[in-house]
């Protein structure tokens, strides 16, 4: 039988912000693109609903820029999938937009509303988390142009 130094076990499991921050990135991009494409035309009836996207946009941006500074300084590969993962709302949204551009998705003016909170929220949180992990990792891409 081996034994596992504690410490080893903890460095595992010690940073799991970045698996809330993919999971908040999936199912923000899952939920809001099924709702778009399950419910079409769907007008709410309460005028207060219309307050709901933007609320939960702002929860959604502060549960990644919550992780995100837990986690920028780490210089890990969950970390980079984190940064890969945080654009598939953003292409989720930019599909749904250019199938409502083209007439295959028929939104409410409720849902133009919720897709463009998607976009920008999304699109905001894509770069800041890019941004943040390049500049506190001070990570830069490099061509090497020099003859070998």
């Amino acid at each position: 039988m081996t034994t596992v130094d504690p410490s080893l076990r903890r460095a595992r499991t010690a940073h799991t912000e970045e698996w809330w921050s993919i999971l908040a990135a999936l199912l923000a991009a899952g939920a809001t693109t099924a709702f778009l494409w399950k419910a079409p035309d769907f007008e709410p009836s309460n005028n207060l609903a219309w307050l709901v996207p933007g609320w939960v946009a702002l929860a959604y941006l502060f549960i990644q820029m919550a992780c995100l500074l837990v986690s920028a300084t780490q210089i890990r590969s969950l970390g980079v999938i984190d940064s890969i993962v945080s654009i598939i709302p953003v292409v989720a949204g930019l599909v749904t937009g250019i199938e409502w551009i083209l007439g295959r998705v028929p939104l409410s003016s409720f849902q133009v509303n919720v897709l463009a909170t998607m976009l920008i929220t999304s699109g905001g949180e894509f770069l800041l988390t890019t941004w943040a992990r390049f500049i506190l990792n001070r990570r830069t891409i490099g061509i090497d142009t020099g003859a070998s």
